[in-house]
């Protein structure tokens, strides 16, 4: 299989046709909460990887843009874009009071609906849906028990996050030892 593929982009090379070359974006959700109340507001933005980048360090880079003092920072999902883009999504928690005066309050969120069995991504992609999607798997987190996140998140972070509806993201189901 390695031959076949390095004869292919060799073939491919010699006759001055560059293999396609996948872009791929790193998305930042960044979340805070006010130093006072608990409405929680976000900056969305996003920023290309280039160069063999580290995505982590790039995803802290662009939260860093919206707030200099970060609680945490946790990749949520990825997703294939019909124009060839991989996104990979991060959501970045802020330090009380810490994000960006332009962050807006997040509105209502309702998951994306029903997907094929066998299509699991779903038809439409709205621009909230993988901040929804990062939430419920932050309160996820936060209520299974991991430590490192809860004494991250701080009391009135996790409270407010233990208000949501969790989501589980590729855990499986456990079975009794025997």
């Amino acid at each position: 299989m390695r031959l076949a593929l390095a004869l292919v982009l060799a073939s491919s090379t010699a006759l001055g046709v560059e293999p396609p070359v996948t872009r791929v974006e790193v998305e930042v959700f960044t979340v805070g909460l006010a130093a006072k109340g608990e409405t929680v507001s976000f900056v969305h933005a996003r920023g290309a990887l280039t160069g063999g980048e580290n995505p982590d360090t790039r995803a802290k880079t662009i939260a860093a843009e919206a707030a200099p003092e970060l609680a945490l920072i946790h990749s949520t999902s990825w997703r294939w874009e019909e124009d060839g883009r991989i996104v990979l999504t991060y959501l970045a928690w802020t330090k009380d009071g810490a994000l960006s005066a332009r962050a807006a309050p997040i509105p209502p969120l309702t998951p994306p609906g029903p997907t094929d069995p066998l299509n699991p991504r779903p038809k439409e992609i709205r621009e909230l849906d993988p901040l929804a999607h990062g939430l419920r798997h932050l309160a996820f987190l936060a209520r299974q028990g991991d430590g490192q996140v809860a004494a991250a998140l701080g009391r009135r972070a996790r409270s407010v996050i233990l208000k949501l509806e969790p989501e589980v993201a590729g855990e499986l189901p456990r079975t009794p030892r025997r």
